[in-house]
């Protein structure tokens, strides 16, 4: 895989855990690591992360990117450059082009979309669009949302997360998670994401008596960190103490465990702040699939296109905690449907999710080729893996 020498400037990097976070690593660490210098956020633990990369991080405080860009350019010898989420940072998009880089691809998310819908961010991102050479975006939601605004001034490919399907797969035993959380040998839905409000775990703790009532073996494990864990983990102590476990934070090298121990998953998301605050697709959604779990989502943003409704799961709206309780206690009434949903699920994200081919039109693009060049992935892309994947707990979305 061949690329010019690119400057990845990203918010959103190791070891900070989230969505964007490990669509930006996933990619990233798939790319000739001789070829990439990476300018993102100073965090707690960064400096023992970086170390054992094979390429070079720049960390700034705060969100000051943008400092001492054109002296990187020149140190490095960089043609293009990636900006893994452009809200906020297309912002400093002229900035790179006068930094001396020739090529410059953007990309998009659920965040962006809330962007679009507000004048004032609106208007900064169609100001900067035409300093962009590419923009991408996940889902065709997204990229209607984004076409609408920007109309031509860029031009628009598809960039989307994946799943390694080799680390998320039926099989890991998960008796140990059950035995941990002490989970019995009753039916477990899990839901893995970072712990915000338009996830909508709130609602799902209000869907959780009437699926308790049905089945009352049942158990909800809620995986992930952010600022509704206390009081999603309050809640579940006062309302549900022995059927609902809010566990925090797993390591990457557990999180699958926590798939193989459920029986379905759910992320009940939805649209929040009036719609400013959307899901983009949803990488635990594919996870899950992969792991063989059939799925539950809620409507919000790009995250319908993350499910075959019908075959793999099914979409709901999650603002509605009825809808939620009717479609999990479907899951739990027929087991055998249930396994069927995740057995296609396996498939459909083994055949249309791969991380490999997402870095290779991320390269293609970095060369500048046709957007719908998409070079075959190859050894050297493994090998290139293989030697820039420190542990991580790369969290979700």
């Amino acid at each position: 895989m061949d690329i010019p020498r690119t400057l990845v400037m990203t918010g959103h990097f190791p070891p900070e855990p989230g969505g964007v976070q490990t669509f930006t690593w996933e990619l990233v660490r798939r790319l000739p690591a001789d070829r990439l210098v990476v300018v993102a956020p100073a965090r707690p633990g960064a400096a023992g992360f970086d170390a054992r990369l094979g390429f070079p991080v720049v960390r700034r405080h705060g969100y000051l990117l943008f400092r001492g860009l054109r002296r990187l350019v020149a140190e490095h010898g960089v043609h293009a450059a990636w900006i893994p989420a452009a809200a906020p940072f297309a912002m400093y998009a002229p900035l790179v082009k006068a930094a001396g880089v020739e090529r410059l691809i953007a990309s998009t998310h659920g965040q962006e979309m809330g962007w679009f819908q507000a004048a004032p961010t609106r208007a900064a991102l169609r100001a900067v669009s035409g300093t962009i050479d590419t923009l991408t975006f996940l889902t065709e939601t997204c990229r209607a949302e984004v076409a609408a605004v920007l109309g031509d001034r860029t031009r628009l490919v598809q960039l989307a997360g994946a799943v390694d399907p080799h680390r998320f797969r039926p099989g890991p035993d998960g008796a140990e998670v059950r035995r941990r959380h002490g989970l019995g040998d009753g039916p477990v839905i899990v839901s893995v994401s970072r712990l915000v409000r338009r996830k909508g775990h709130d609602r799902l703790l209000d869907a959780w008596p009437a699926i308790v009532r049905r089945h009352p073996a049942a158990r909800l494990v809620i995986v992930g960190d952010g600022p509704m864990r206390r009081p999603l983990t309050g809640r579940a102590a006062r309302e549900a103490p022995r059927t609902v476990t809010v566990t925090g934070p797993v390591s990457a090298a557990d999180l699958p465990r926590y798939y193989a121990a459920a029986d379905a998953f759910v992320l009940p998301c939805r649209d929040d702040r009036r719609g400013l605050q959307v899901e983009g697709l949803g990488l635990s959604v594919l996870e899950a699939s992969a792991a063989g779990l059939p799925v539950v989502v809620g409507r919000s943003g790009g995250s319908p296109e993350a499910v075959v409704a019908g075959e793999t799961g099914a979409v709901v709206d999650a603002a509605d905690p009825a809808e939620l309780a009717h479609a999990l206690n479907g899951l739990l009434d027929d087991r055998a449907a249930a396994r069927r949903m995740g057995e296609a699920g396996r498939r459909w994200v083994c055949a249309n999710w791969s991380w490999d081919r997402a870095a290779a039109r991320l390269a293609a693009l970095l060369r500048g080729a046709p957007a719908d060049q998409v070079v075959r992935p190859g050894p050297r892309i493994e090998n290139a893996v293989r030697r820039v994947s420190p542990a991580w707990d790369s969290g979700s979305g």
